[in-house]
């Protein structure tokens, strides 16, 4: 898998003329906007779909498989012409990609790929590339200790393919018994709950004995280190994360999160905008490159993401106009503001 650099992502002529039918309209199912990233990656969808001369009709369905199910339906019956599909169960969701295609409407993954399905197209960052850069920051950090594992949502495909990354860099250091994997477990629905309640069973079972968590995104790393405040371990144990969100960077500055992986989301929605849109008019996607869901090689824009720790906020989240530096400022004393 390879990532494409944006500057040599356009679409073929025809996506203008496209764009001048007032009919055009595309369909977004989204799995939930509770993540504030997703609120993001809609908002600047939608604006560069608006440029394109498109309606975005969206759904949120919140968790729940069969209402998304449902949602596909509506958004197909008011005439979407194609649709964008951020997946609850990337599994299920093969049904919402085979309705589309019996009614010849093309689908484009974000972010989530639905394996073993039909897709047409997919736009969204390398995860298994994530989990390795996760872990290879904790264990350059601490390349022996015990670690503990929380991983994402156990339907979502992408915190498989996570694992699979961290497990790349991990596994060998294990096998030589320079690090040992204390904890292993899966946080339903990426929530941060549910990652406070692994990690407070952790730190019992091993009475505090931990140092790294390989928190799988910021939600999962939020819950985790709310327990390690509780047993006052928080900024002694390495904990990873993975989204850029507000809440993570101000952790990083604090110093009780050790980094967090940003993707480029304005990038990324832009350029889904623009593939669907394509998509919706029939005109090929020029640059695109590839990626098996199982059962088909699929056509794919990925984005490159990039490891942020508390010496480059600025030169990254910052820069990029993700995060505001005065905001971050407001939650941190000034001598943990970034540089």
């Amino acid at each position: 898998m390879i990532a494409v650099s944006a500057s040599l992502f356009y679409l073929a002529n025809g996506q203008r003329a496209s764009a001048q039918d007032p009919h055009l309209k595309i369909g977004y199912l989204m799995d939930s906007l509770k993540v504030e990233r997703w609120q993001t990656d809609l908002d600047t969808f939608q604006k560069r779909a608006k440029e394109l001369g498109a309606d975005v009709l969206v759904e949120t369905a919140e968790g729940d498989d069969d209402l998304q199910l449902q949602q596909s339906q509506k958004l197909m019956d008011s005439g979407a012409k194609v649709l964008v599909l951020v997946p609850h169960d990337t599994d299920k969701a093969a049904r919402i990609v085979n309705a589309a295609k019996a009614r010849h409407v093309p689908v484009l993954c974000y972010e989530r790929l639905v394996p073993n399905s039909d897709v047409d197209f997919f736009v969204g960052t390398n995860a298994e590339v994530i989990g390795e850069l996760q872990a290879s920051t904790l264990t350059r950090l601490a390349p022996k200790g015990s670690y503990v594992l929380i991983g994402g949502s156990p339907a979502d495909s992408n915190a498989r393919v996570l694992r699979n990354g961290q497990m790349r860099v991990l596994k060998p250091l294990v096998d030589r018994g320079n690090i040992k994997i204390v904890s292993d477990g899966w946080a339903k629905d990426w929530d941060p709950a549910e990652a406070y309640a692994l990690m407070s069973r952790a730190i019992d079972e091993t009475k505090g004995d931990i140092t790294a968590v390989v928190a799988s995104n910021d939600g999962t790393a939020g819950g985790a280190i709310q327990a390690l405040e509780e047993h006052k371990l928080a900024g002694k144990v390495l904990v990873s994360g993975q989204d850029a969100d507000l809440a993570a960077i101000i952790r990083v500055l604090d110093g009780t999160q050790t980094m967090t992986v940003y993707k480029p989301i304005g990038l990324q929605a832009r350029s889904a905008a623009e593939a669907a849109v394509s998509l919706a008019a029939g005109t090929p996607i020029k640059n695109a490159v590839t990626i098996s869901n199982e059962t088909k090689t699929v056509q794919a824009i990925f984005l490159s993401p990039v490891v942020v720790t508390k010496d480059n906020v600025k030169q990254t989240v910052i820069k990029d106009g993700f995060q505001n530096l005065e905001t971050i400022q407001k939650s941190l004393p000034k001598e943990k503001w970034p540089n």
